[in-house]
């Protein structure tokens, strides 16, 4: 927990993806120790958790304006 507050500081609060694996990470340890209920990752904000575009990171044009 204390590894997942340090990312979101270090990221300003964004929806960063290493923050989300640690999250995920937790949530997956809580479950594992019965400390609660068994869930899939989808039902609790997870989805299909894509590289790249595919999980809605967009990818940034470079400075010169050409599609990248």
């Amino acid at each position: 927990m204390a590894g997942y507050l340090a990312c979101l500081k270090k990221v300003r609060g964004t929806n960063d993806p290493e923050c989300r694996m640690l999250a995920k990470a937790y949530l997956q340890c809580r479950m594992d120790h019965n400390l609660m209920a068994k869930d899939e990752f989808k039902n609790l904000g997870f989805g299909d958790e894509k590289q790249g575009s595919e999980a809605g990171i967009e990818e940034k044009a470079p400075a010169d304006g050409s599609k990248p």
